[in-house]
């Protein structure tokens, strides 16, 4: 109790009257910190989302260069898009289809019939692909053989499926490369 009225004693002068704190640093600080951070939130907030669009703008002239005029657009050549060329693990009038049994949920066999078609940007990845037929199979199978009814359902189970079938025939065939592999028929049959 003693030290608060002297803490209370120090504020005041001889008069009687308070001694001029240290809070303008302090007050300086709580205005001066938040203002400062606010200002790096909104600068970057304005670098991130004003990327603003691709196109540029070319000031197009005439031939005098007298009527001049702001052309939006790409000035550049854009490139052709890429040709996208569909493969089959076997050859067209065979069926291609994978057959293997799967587990159902409470232990019955079940038969998961699958049909695949991979997709590049390469024209020579067909007969890479024919060539590497068995070792394509031989990593296909088992992967496939261990799935479970459960693991197919849903939009996640073909999406898995799809990205670690791409990862195997992407080891296979290295250093060539397959960019997507897609489901054309996905059959679970007891």
């Amino acid at each position: 109790m003693a030290d608060d009225l002297d803490d209370i004693e120090d504020d005041e002068d001889e008069d009687g009257e308070e001694k001029p704190k240290k809070s303008i640093v302090k007050l300086a600080m709580l205005i001066g910190i938040p203002v400062v951070v606010l200002i790096l939130g909104a600068a970057a907030f304005f670098m991130f989302f004003s990327g603003g669009d691709d196109e540029e703008v070319a000031l197009v002239c005439d031939e005098h260069g007298e009527h001049c005029e702001a052309v939006a657009g790409n000035t550049q050549a854009e490139a052709p898009p890429e040709h996208v060329y569909y493969y089959s693990l076997q050859p067209e009038g065979v069926d291609s289809s994978i057959i293997v049994n799967i587990r159902s949920a409470d232990g019955r066999p079940l038969n998961l019939k699958l049909s695949l078609a991979f997709e590049s940007t390469d024209p020579q990845l067909g007969p890479i692909l024919q060539e590497h037929l068995q070792p394509v199979m031989d990593q296909f199978i088992p992967f496939l053989s261990e799935l479970r009814e459960d693991d197919l359902y849903g939009s996640a189970g073909p999406h898995r499926v799809r990205l670690e079938l791409l990862r195997r025939v992407n080891l296979v065939i290295e250093p060539h490369r397959v960019d997507q592999v897609r489901i054309t028929e996905l059959i679970i049959a007891d």
